[in-house]
């Protein structure tokens, strides 16, 4: 198996695994990604942006990226009719 077949095949693994969009999207798609590690030159992207996998991975962070904004809004909707009438304010801060 040749390393573009290995880093394909660690795409399609971390496409049926991961549930979270952030996660995805830095496994996939940061500098340091593994659609990164595919392609060097502007000339390969623009390639790899054209691959049936590439597509795959942008539509399932999208689905990811719908799924959790729904539940936040369904989040934010359960927590402020808890606190509405209690006299407190809800403070949301990121966690690490």
């Amino acid at each position: 198996m040749t390393e573009k077949e290995q880093i394909e095949q660690q795409i399609r693994e971390v496409l049926a695994t991961e549930t979270r969009a952030i996660p995805l999207s830095d496994r996939l798609f940061s500098p340091g990604g593994l659609f990164g590690q595919l392609a060097e030159t502007e000339a390969e992207r623009r390639l790899l942006v054209q691959s049936p996998l590439f597509k795959e991975a942008q539509r399932r962070l999208s689905t990811l990226q719908q799924q959790e904004a729904a539940e936040f809004g369904q989040a934010v909707q359960q927590a402020a009719g808890a606190v509405s009438d209690s006299g407190y304010r809800l403070k949301m801060e990121l966690t690490q």
